[in-house]
């Protein structure tokens, strides 16, 4: 059997998989030589991505819009202002995403993009060299970057799930502020979900609209959609509109750690990365920057040794910070709307932006600690001590 010899093979070319050849795709004749096998035929307008904008944000350039005031409303009709003007929210479309990436890969001759490819059978190891057989031919090569997603069957202990299904909307009259964007618009408290509305208005007159719930089992697009129909109903009223795109998603909130580092447990030739495997922040779901950051690291460490690197780990502050925190919406929804609050409503701002961010100092940190309620967190800090002397 004839095998095509690369140096570096990218199982599926989303995200994550784009913006590592964006990066290599820098390096022109040094860039490594890599295959890229992408399930999908061709690349839809399918997701949008949010983060802070800070000075040096990978893709700024391509951000569709931006707010420098975001809205909380909790579930007791109390409402809470962030002013971000320094760091401002930021949408990025994925086809503008898409189109950049592909543009800047198809122009270095060692970057090969192909689609619609099938794995026939999971990558093996023979020697030093790892062997892919696919329905469009066979590789053997030095390295691997896996970027698909481990299955749900495999995250059984993940402490939460962000379920979410939205629509684009246009209306046939003005509804929206463009300069506002609604971060968390919370339901009514339930014992089940933390469930809130997401509003990014493009104009007066179009606008995203989507239902989030933090839970702790997975809900798929249809479960979702009663509740985002009351969403529309409630900002748009009796108003004429139409659903331009719609989107939805899963994301695991709190992976254990067995899960998150499974690629550890493989040749340092082999590496997983993705939503699944650590790209996700914990306590948000924010991914766009995290995969930025891990992108460029890799593409420098493929250059320097030609070994990829899996995504980084958190602080282990930060960790467990992420890691109580999700304990006590998994144990507590009902509070959840509480507290996201008392973090919006008494942390300075651009503390608790690069809190989010995953920018922040010892006392940003510190002062997300001291602005939520202790006696919840004590409680679930008591239980992880307990846990560990019983061990």
């Amino acid at each position: 059997m004839e095998f095509a010899d690369v140096d570096l093979i990218v199982i599926g070319a989303g995200c994550a998989g784009l913006s590592l050849g964006f990066n290599l795709a820098k390096m022109g004749n040094a860039a490594p030589r890599t295959v890229f096998l992408e399930q999908r035929s061709d690349y839809q307008n399918d997701r949008t991505w949010c983060f802070w904008g800070f000075p040096k944000t990978p893709f700024m350039e391509l951000v569709h819009n931006r707010w420098s005031t975001v809205k909380i409303n909790d579930s007791n009709k109390k409402s809470t202002l962030i002013h971000c003007e320094s760091s401002p929210y930021q949408l990025l479309v994925a086809s503008d995403f898409y189109e950049h990436t592909l543009a800047n890969i198809t122009q270095n001759k060692r970057l090969d993009l192909r689609m619609g490819i099938q794995l026939s059978s999971e990558p093996t190891l023979e020697g030093h060299d790892w062997l892919i057989h696919t329905n469009h031919g066979s590789f053997k090569t030095k390295a691997i970057i896996d970027t698909r997603p481990i299955s749900i069957n495999s995250m059984g202990n993940t402490k939460l799930w962000q379920s979410f299904v939205g629509y684009e909307i246009t209306c046939d009259q003005p509804v929206f502020d463009p300069n506002m964007a609604y971060l968390m618009d919370f339901c009514e408290p339930n014992d089940t979900f933390v469930g809130f509305t997401y509003v990014l208005p493009f104009s007066s007159k179009s606008a995203l609209l989507e239902f989030t719930s933090f839970g702790s089992q997975p809900y798929s697009k249809d479960d979702l959609l009663d509740q985002l129909e009351k969403t529309i109903s409630k900002y748009v009223g009796k108003r004429h509109f139409s659903v331009t795109r719609t989107e939805s998603g899963l994301i695991p909130m709190g992976l254990e750690s067995k899960i998150a580092a499974k690629g550890n447990k493989i040749p340092a030739s082999y590496a997983r990365v993705g939503v699944t495997t650590g790209s996700a922040r914990p306590a948000t779901g924010y991914t766009f920057q995290r995969i930025q950051i891990w992108a460029q690291k890799c593409a420098k460490e493929l250059q320097q040794t030609g070994l990829p690197i899996n995504h980084p780990p958190d602080s282990f502050l930060l960790s467990i910070m992420d890691d109580i925190f999700l304990n006590v919406l998994r144990n507590n929804p009902a509070i959840g709307s509480a507290l996201f609050m008392d973090l919006f409503s008494k942390v300075s701002h651009p503390r608790l932006i690069r809190f989010l961010s995953d920018q922040g100092s010892l006392l940003d940190h510190l002062a997300v600690i001291v602005a939520l309620p202790p006696a919840p967190f004590l409680k679930e800090v008591l239980q992880i001590l307990k846990q560990k002397l019983s061990r």
